[in-house]
């Protein structure tokens, strides 16, 4: 017993298999060809005749499930303009004309409000329009959103054409682009338009005017991706005579010919669940339905490749199989341990010399399995930690840099605060009382202006940097305006951010009281309002042209900017107004005016009762270690 387990024992240790290569030729073998024997004359027959069916059947269900999508999309858009459009608000605005510009204001705010509360849920939906038959010149159009692609509104003589045409078809039009603009389907818009005609709901139901929707293609469309279309399986929107909507894939080209055939083939027969054409020279299965209740066909093309590759790629195959399996198993065990050996040992090189730049320059990985994928991100890794200390090494010397440039600036207000108290002491010897109360207002002005680097400071010392700057002003524009400053008591220990007021007094200074004849009033005033502090600037000057002070609004909003906008003060308010917002929408500038009268630009602010992070003066590369 004990000399046969020994030869048993020896003979298990001959036939044991050591190297990853020996286990993966097994492995192959053992997973390739004898299921492939046994399986292949089994499901050959099976596959060639029933694949082909399977993928005819499967064409037509992707198909089908896109229709009936599209149709349930299209009767929901059906149901939403039923539900606009017999809104008792909406009806009653729509019915009577407003008797002023305000009151058509209001009634655009209230037809909004409806629209978006019914749109709110179809993201496709991105502009509405609704137009009143009986709203004059200025009072016809309550437009929804500013992206209405019409070029601009629709004139009144193209939205009256529109409307007959409505009232004539009397039902849902839907358009591939604009209606107020020539279709070209040799570029077909992104856009689709809707439009509905609008009659009273009672009464003698009479028309009102019309609903237009602007719907975006590949969001309307999106939900027929599911059957990930390509271009052997494509997706297409036609009109009556054969003109492309929409194609998924969109960058595939369209075979105009093909589908002016199919075109004349649905006025016969509506719909097809199988038929076959040529389509660009290839052999295409085609099958279509219409969509409700607009016109269009949905065309679903497949190449007759794609439809039976399985069943083709099998009988090829499966003849093939048994002359190359054997061979195959054993290139494929070779290949398959070397894809594994060969980057266990390119990793193993490359750990024993990580700090090596030429160890990483020479080792390449394939990223298409794991062990290359370990590698090519240790070597990401290696180049990732040097460029990181290249980087940390610049921005020290960078840091260097700065902080030498930032004493060097330094030298410069030293330079102007004592050349301004050496003037200040001249005019004092001199008896120049005011000059010297000037020149101590202009070095006060620059002293809070530079304020040691500070990014905010308090309240109490912004105001005396106003105040300085308005003494000097008043130096200059001799007897011209009278300067007030009533800011509470409570909110001077608080802080903002510096050189806020000062743009706002020049402005009122130099544009509001710009021709003034006789004393004019400049006034600031600061208090609390809840959790925010309110800084206001105030004069009876000339006031703005209510024109003007849209423009300026609307710079502020961020709008539009114009050149003329910086040249009329624009620019500084612009400057602030950012400068707030950075803290929070909340926050900004805001101005009401009356032309002759006044105006009065506030500062809404955050209350800082301590000075805020990321509010402190420069700090040095050593203080950030």
């Amino acid at each position: 017993m004990g000399s046969g387990e020994g030869s048993v024992s020896r003979l298990k240790g001959r036939w044991k298999i050591r190297t990853i290569r020996g286990k993966f030729l097994v492995l192959t073998l053992l997973l390739t060809v004898v299921p492939m024997i046994a399986l292949s004359f089994t499901f050959y027959r099976i596959a060639v005749e029933s694949l082909g069916n399977k993928a005819e059947e499967h064409a037509l269900q992707s198909r089908l499930m896109s229709e009936n999508f599209l149709n349930g999309t299209i009767t929901d858009l059906n149901d939403l303009t039923n539900a606009i459009l017999g809104n008792p608000e909406v009806q009653s605005i729509l019915r009577q004309s407003a008797p002023d510009d305000y009151a058509f204001l209001r009634n655009v705010e209230r037809v909004n409000r409806i629209i978006r509360a019914q749109t709110q849920t179809k993201p496709y939906i991105i502009s509405t329009l609704i137009y009143a038959a009986n709203g004059g010149t200025n009072r016809s159009f309550y437009q929804g959103n500013d992206s209405i692609r019409f070029g601009g509104l629709p004139s009144l003589s193209e939205a009256n054409a529109y409307y007959d045409r409505l009232r004539k078809d009397n039902r849902l039009m839907w358009h591939n682009g604009s209606p107020f603009v020539r279709a070209d389907y040799s570029l077909p818009d992104e856009h689709l338009f809707v439009g509905k005609l609008l009659r009273r709901t009672e009464g003698n139901y009479e028309e009102l005017g019309f609903l237009m929707l602007e719907i975006e293609k590949s969001s309307f469309f999106r939900g027929i991706s599911f059957s990930s279309p390509s271009s052997e399986s494509q997706y297409w929107i036609v009109d009556q005579v054969g003109n492309p909507i929409y194609r998924l894939p969109e960058n595939d080209e369209a075979d105009f010919k093909a589908l002016r055939q199919i075109a004349k083939d649905v006025k016969e027969q509506p719909e097809k669940e199988k038929g076959w054409l040529d389509w660009h020279g290839q052999r295409s299965m085609i099958s279509y339905a219409p969509l409700v209740n607009t016109g269009w066909t949905l065309l679903h093309r497949i190449d007759s490749e794609t439809l039976f590759e399985d069943a083709n790629r099998i009988g090829r195959l499966t003849i093939q199989i048994f002359l190359i399996v054997l061979l195959a198993g054993w290139v494929l065990a070779y290949r398959i341990s070397d894809t594994i050996r060969r980057p266990l040992r390119k990793l193993r090189g490359l750990m024993t010399v990580t700090g090596s730049n030429a160890a990483t320059a020479s080792a390449v990985f394939d990223t298409g399995d794991e062990v290359g994928q370990i590698g090519d991100r240790l070597q990401r890794t290696m180049r990732e930690n040097q460029l990181l200390n290249d980087r940390i090494y610049e921005a020290m010397l960078s840091w260097k840099e700065a902080e030498f440039k930032a004493l060097q600036a330094q030298i410069n207000p030293h330079f102007l605060y004592n050349t301004l108290e050496s003037l200040n002491g001249l005019a004092l010897a001199n008896q120049q009382r005011e000059m010297s109360d000037m020149i101590g207002a202009l070095g006060k002005f620059f002293r809070i202006a530079l304020s040691q680097g500070s990014e905010v400071i308090r309240v109490s010392e912004e105001v005396e940097h106003v105040n300085a700057y308005v003494r000097v002003q008043q130096f200059r524009f001799r007897d011209k305006f009278n300067w007030i400053s009533e800011v509470d008591e409570d909110t001077k220990e608080c802080f903002v951010p510096k050189l806020i007021l000062q743009p706002l007094v020049e402005n009122a200074i130099y544009h509001g009281l710009k021709k003034r004849k006789g004393v004019a009033y400049v006034m600031l005033t600061g208090s609390k309002e809840g959790e925010t502090l309110k800084l206001s600037i105030g004069d009876d000057g000339n006031g703005i042209d209510p024109q003007r002070l849209e423009q300026i609004r609307r710079v502020l909003e961020g709008e539009e900017e114009r050149q003329e906008e910086r040249e009329g003060g624009g620019f500084g308010l612009k400057n602030v107004n950012e400068r707030l917002r950075y803290y929070g929408p909340q926050y900004g500038v805001k101005i009401a005016s009356e032309q002759g009268i006044y105006t009065t630009v506030s500062l809404i602010l955050p209350w800082w009762p301590v000075r805020p992070e990321g509010g402190r003066k420069h700090v040095s590369l050593a203080d950030r270690r």
